[in-house]
């Protein structure tokens, strides 16, 4: 959990300190992001997969450059919930252990003035994963339905707004499913960028019948306004910074 709400935190601060610096206008600036999954199953090529949820944990983020920040988090069973609510971003999560899915969204939504703001939606579900029925090494499928959907946008004179989805699947600590969605708009005019999909995710691991594996499900969708724009010192630690953050995140794709 650290890891995901950690590179949240860290985007919201980067440019929180941003707007430190001077600047002569401003505009507005949208990002909305929602992630959701349902009817994910384990399914053994020979013998009975049998997932057993232990564990929902949801988490919402919220802040802006006014200094207001909120975190709340849910870890109740089976169902998990939570909401956060700042000037200009809100985020809401919640996981299922019973139906085995998770959703959530997040947005920033500032006008009228020089600020930013920010809001993630943090789901986790965990559990255990036994084959039985069967002897030796099993390949078992990972199935499920996921939806998503973004829309960043910027008027004319817009500085930045971003849409990013993390979701990724890990058996005994290792991820073996993962997919990180990045969607930035820069300054303007009018930028926009707006997606609504639904797909199935698909994945094949290999284990040993009779033993118990360890299963970590998580999603994050966040979204990140700034309604400035800066002088040309600001532009520069911008880019520097955008230009380290992706570089981390590439590390940590593993389609």
């Amino acid at each position: 959990m650290g890891i995901t709400s950690l590179r949240v935190f860290v985007r919201i601060v980067v440019f929180g300190l941003l707007l430190g610096a001077s600047s002569t206008a401003y505009a507005d600036a949208l990002s909305i992001t929602s992630f959701s999954l349902n009817n994910l199953q384990f399914t053994a090529a020979t013998g009975t997969a049998q997932f057993t949820v232990t564990g929902a944990t949801a988490r919402a983020d919220a802040g802006n450059s006014f200094g207001q920040s909120v975190s709340n988090i849910d870890n109740t069973f089976p169902l998990a919930g939570a909401v956060a609510n700042v000037n200009f971003a809100s985020s809401n999560a919640s996981a299922n252990a019973t139906t085995v899915s998770m959703s959530g969204s997040s947005s920033a939504n500032v006008s009228g003035c020089s600020c930013s703001a920010g809001s993630a939606a943090i789901m986790f579900l965990s559990g255990t994963l036994v084959v039985t029925g069967t002897e030796g090494m099993v390949n078992v499928d990972i199935s499920g339905l996921r939806t998503l959907m973004f829309h960043a946008q910027t008027d004319q004179f817009g500085k930045y707004a971003e849409t990013a989805i993390t979701f990724d699947i890990l058996v005994n600590g290792s991820v073996v499913f993962s997919v990180q969605i990045d969607h930035l708009i820069s300054v303007g005019p009018n930028g926009l960028a707006d997606v609504q999909a639904t797909s199935p995710i698909a994945g094949t691991i290999t284990l040993q019948s009779g033993v118990e594996n360890t299963i970590l499900i998580r999603a994050a969708p966040s979204s990140l306004v700034i309604n400035e724009v800066p002088e040309p010192a600001t532009i520069v630690l911008l880019v520097s910074g955008l230009g380290f953050m992706t570089g981390v995140l590439k590390k940590r794709r593993n389609f």
